[in-house]
């Protein structure tokens, strides 16, 4: 039998008979990534949603090239957290259907225009209740402030300000709201943090929270890998679809894709500098070869997508290769991870809510 059979086969039998091998446990894992990398996650999401809420507040209180730069700087940095966050997208986020207000793709701006011509929203309550998802969230923000023009519309036409202004205060409070369900007791149960731990009196079984931990990194490697990359270099059938991979005005596209690599590698290998345990230190004890493979191919893929001479709607047309190589090292990752590193763990991959979503 070879050796990979061997330790799928030890792990099997030690989930089936309650033993465990020394070293830290899942729930160990669990407890570690929510308090040291889910949570401050997503106090970065917060804090990066309501720093732009200011910065579009006082865009629009006096309109001028330097607070427009702000603002955009301000964006970007809000989308850096919430897209690093993808591969915490499970419990609150789901849950209060959280996508939706804060990112949908693709926006639609020829909606969003005759939108603000017609029956203008520019209170919060106008965007989070009135409008659809391709008309809110950090895409519509995205197109406000990046497309051609953007300070002249937003100096002479009010009601554009007011509509960015509600914009950003929507995000602001949904992404507080989802912080708030992850660290307080909410009405209907408790903290999520203290419920996926198996530290509050009801709570999630620690091995079913350990798998919706590991189900999320392989429905997020194969979204990148199949539904963008491969369909934007026409690997699929069908031929070269470069909208396979949303973007906007800001050509933010390629620092997405960083970011979200760089939230799989946080909740595989955990934040080493501080201590954190993730997913690599139960995987190391039953293969270390799987576990190495792993890390170093989150490394090449990181390196595979710093080699890319941005945007990347430019390199697909341009420098096709180098997306080529990004695409061919995540895949090499997400065949570690669902060939060697899932039967490693006894984890049953099924379906999930951010199978093929639509978010950015």
């Amino acid at each position: 039998m070879k050796p990979l059979a061997l330790a799928i086969l030890a792990a099997l039998l030690a989930a089936a008979f309650g033993c465990s091998e020394s070293g830290p446990t899942k729930e160990d894992a669990l407890i570690s990534l929510t308090d040291l990398v889910i949570v401050p996650g997503y106090e970065a999401v917060a804090h990066g949603t309501n720093g732009l809420d200011v910065a579009l507040d006082d865009l629009c209180a006096a309109p001028s090239q330097p607070a427009l730069d702000a603002a955009r700087v301000s964006w970007r940095d809000a989308r850096a957290a919430w897209t690093r966050s993808t591969s915490t997208w499970f419990g609150p986020v789901m849950d209060r259907r959280s996508l939706g207000v804060m990112d949908w793709s693709p926006v639609e701006p020829e909606r969003i225009e005759a939108m603000l011509s017609e029956r203008p929203a520019t209170s919060e309550a106008q965007v989070r209740d009135s409008l659809g998802s391709t008309l809110r969230g950090l895409g519509a923000v995205e197109y406000m402030l990046f497309g051609e023009g953007a300070l002249s519309a937003l100096s002479l036409r009010p009601e554009r300000c007011g509509y960015l202004t509600a914009l950003g205060g929507v995000i602001a409070s949904e992404a507080d709201a989802i912080l708030h369900d992850w660290t307080v007791e909410r009405q209907y149960g408790p903290a999520y943090a203290g419920f996926f731990t198996g530290r509050a009196s009801s709570s999630m079984h620690s091995s079913e929270a350990f798998a919706e931990v590991v189900r999320t990194q392989v429905f997020l490697l194969r979204t990148i890998t199949d539904m963008r990359l491969a369909a934007a270099l026409g690997l699929r059938e069908g031929g070269a679809d470069p909208s396979a991979i949303p973007g906007g005005a800001g050509e933010n596209a390629l620092a997405d894709l960083r970011a979200r690599i760089v939230g799989i590698r946080d909740m595989y290998v955990g934040h080493d500098s501080e201590g954190a345990l993730g997913v690599s230190h139960i995987v190391a004890p039953l293969s270390a070869d799987a576990d190495a493979r792993m890390r170093s191919q989150l490394d090449e893929s990181l390196a595979a997508i710093d080699g890319v001479e941005g945007p990347l709607s430019a390199a697909l047309s341009e420098r096709p290769e180098q997306v080529r190589a990004v695409h061919d090292r995540l895949s090499e990752l997400r065949i570690t991870l669902e060939a060697e590193v899932v039967g490693l763990l006894g984890v049953s991959i099924g379906f999930s809510d951010t199978d093929g979503d639509s978010a950015k």
